[in-house]
């Protein structure tokens, strides 16, 4: 009847690093809800500019506009990705 199980370990260390191991499932399930709403939120922003584009500029010079946003858009992207792949 000696049978040691993780359950019911009552050593100090052994509460400690549960409790470590919760804290950083917590941090890591915040930051993947951070991350998600970034995302959502992003995406909400790039098509209100481009409603906002449709609406403030004339139909002829709608797609100058578009073009200039887009490129505007793409250089951004690009230069995270490149600080991303310089941080690694």
């Amino acid at each position: 009847m000696s049978e040691t199980s993780d359950t019911l370990d009552t050593r100090p260390e052994a509460k400690a690093e549960k409790v470590s191991d919760l804290q950083e499932n917590f941090k890591k399930g915040i930051f993947l809800i951070s991350m998600l709403l970034l995302l959502v939120s992003t995406f909400q922003l790039y098509f209100s500019i481009e409603n906002i584009i449709n609406t403030w500029f004339e139909y002829q010079y709608a797609l100058i506009f578009k073009a200039v946003y887009y490129l505007f858009v793409l250089l951004v992207s690009l230069y995270v990705i490149r600080l991303y792949i310089i941080k690694r």
